[in-house]
């Protein structure tokens, strides 16, 4: 049965447009449907524009964009450049349109959806970038939103979409030289248009690294990636750099800025390799290596490498330990950090056609033991919810259990129930809406949440707890739980010395429980749960 569930996260505002605009702008990790480039012309550059081509491509359709006025008027040269590569045309399709400049991420419209005639669809918001001196570039926001059919919103800000980063909840974290960009605009006048913009709780102004290289642009992405809704990574460099500190002190305000949950973010430090030279950059015009201007489409992570085996391992492993399920791939990216960008710099993705968000807190790592456990989430969508599903697995299950998600305010919710001590939890989510599906983590079911359980802390917690006690004990498989307080409701969960369930039932204290004919001579562990709160009890069964 369809559910008419629907929540969006909008705020109403008025942009330069024929239309008032309820906005939600998506982060980079959640679905999206196309990734685009700019073809260079450039010997080298388009070797790594199509090898990101042909690795995106996996993941969602790459749209090249391509100069219609080029000696090559028409796609040939490129087609047989990519062919050549090994590179085939599936997924692949061009844009005509007109561009000074590769780095597509410096002038790319900003990406997300709004609402045109009481529909919520996609469109492009389209920030100022005329003060570079490259007016096709600044163009490409209207040059797309003319080629897709798309509504445009025109903002009264100049900024690069590599100086900004928004977690797509709550935080936009902006390079501070937005500020010296629109003078005579003040710091306030400047967080309020940004908070029109991306219909965000706070911006947060992030300062530049002047000391380590990276040009004019002194672009956030350059040492910093958000990589899901609680976690972000950030550069860190030898102690006797300049911004040492600056990027010590930067690290350490994000780890205690509260995210859309109400936690702090995990931030995660990812080292930042040398030179060729092997020395690092003390002043703004020199090159700056980085491995956080990295790229997230789907289920894919395209991370730059240096050809410095040591380093690159380095940046790879963790990647892959903090985004696990994800696609880790490493491209060249020596041809481009010279000229102060990476990946992150030369790509746009653009977000799926129909908007539809899992807000989940992941739960991972060692959690207090219970034997029932519950998963909490809501759903943000532009189209009717029809179902949501937990799937998980316990320990060394190959196969996932599906668990209905109750749609309820104020959060929707799960329960994974009959947990032992000794068990590990792997789980995602899904939302099924009227016009699409998406997955919480992203590349489920390959990508999961895991939790367990410290039993250490577990018998700590009982031995605290314990309001009840078994009797007679040892017993010949007829016993009582016995609690001061008589006729009390319980549930019994019984496990042999294998950590197996090997019974369960709901009773009160005082009632026999009679397993003479069920359970053998040997040790076993009671889980007594009354009230969500239990106690761990031990009972030998031993002959009549």
């Amino acid at each position: 049965m369809t559910k008419h569930i629907i929540t969006i996260m909008v705020v109403i505002l008025a942009f330069n447009i024929n239309a008032q605009v309820a906005i939600t702008i998506p982060a980079e990790y959640e679905k999206n449907e196309k990734l685009v480039l700019v073809w260079p012309y450039t010997s080298g550059i388009d070797s790594v524009i199509g090898e990101i081509t042909g690795i995106a491509k996996q993941a969602a359709v790459v749209e090249i964009i391509y100069n219609p006025d080029s000696n090559q008027f028409d796609t040939t040269m490129i087609r047989s450049f990519l062919a050549n590569m090994g590179i085939d045309n599936q997924n692949v399709n061009f844009i005509p349109a007109y561009t000074n400049s590769f780095w597509l991420r410096q002038y790319s419209p900003v990406t997300g959806y709004g609402v045109f005639d009481e529909l919520l669809v996609p469109y492009l918001g389209n920030p100022g970038f005329s003060e570079y001196n490259r007016p096709a570039d600044d163009s490409i926001p209207s040059q797309l939103a003319n080629y897709w059919d798309m509504d445009l919103a025109n903002y009264g800000l100049e900024f690069e979409n590599t100086n900004i980063q928004y977690d797509g909840l709550r935080n936009l974290f902006v390079g501070d030289q937005i500020i010296e960009q629109n003078f005579p605009m003040d710091e306030n006048d400047i967080r309020f248009s940004l908070n029109s913009y991306f219909s965000s709780g706070e911006v947060i102004f992030m300062p530049s690294l002047t000391q380590s290289g990276g040009g004019t642009w002194q672009s956030i992405d350059m040492y910093m990636k958000l990589i899901d809704f609680e976690t972000i990574f950030v550069s860190t460099i030898p102690d006797t750099l300049p911004d040492y500190q600056v990027l010590e002190d930067i690290a350490s305000d994000l780890s205690t800025t509260i995210d859309y949950f109400g936690g702090n973010y995990d931030v995660i430090r990812i080292i930042a390799p040398p030179n060729a030279d092997g020395t690092y950059p003390t002043t703004q015009q020199q090159e700056l290596r980085t491995y956080t201007n990295s790229l997230i489409i789907n289920n894919i992570v395209i991370v730059p490498s240096y050809g410095l085996p040591e380093y690159d391992n380095a940046a790879y492993n963790t990647y892959e330990k903090y985004m696990p399920g994800y696609q880790i791939y490493m491209v060249d990216a020596r041809l481009l950090t010279p000229d102060y960008g990476s990946i992150h710099t030369i790509t746009k993705e653009i977000p799926q056609p129909n908007f539809l968000r899992i807000l989940h807190e992941k739960v991972i790592g060692t959690k207090d033991y219970s034997p029932s456990y519950r998963i909490n989430c809501l759903v943000a969508s532009g189209d009717q919810i029809e179902d949501m599903w937990l799937y998980y697995k316990i320990n060394g299950e190959t196969e996932y259990t599906r668990k209905t998600i109750h749609l309820v305010c104020p959060q929707h919710y799960a329960d994974i129930e009959d947990l032992l001590v000794t068990d590990t939890v792997h789980y995602y989510i899904e939302a099924v809406s009227s016009a699409t599906t998406t997955t919480y983590p992203l590349p489920a079911p390959d990508a999961n949440f895991t939790f367990w359980f410290d039993p250490v802390d577990v018998n700590e917690q009982f031995e605290e707890i314990v309001e009840f006690e078994v009797a007679p004990n040892p017993s010949n498989g007829s016993f009582k739980i016995i609690s001061t307080d008589h006729n009390n409701k319980i549930e019994v969960s019984i496990y042999n010395s294998t950590g197996q369930l090997v019974f369960k039932t709901k009773t009160y204290t005082g009632e026999t429980i009679d397993l003479r004919e069920r359970l053998n001579t040997g040790y076993y562990t009671l889980l007594v749960n009354q009230n969500n709160i239990s106690s761990k009890l031990k009972l030998l069964i031993v002959e009549d």
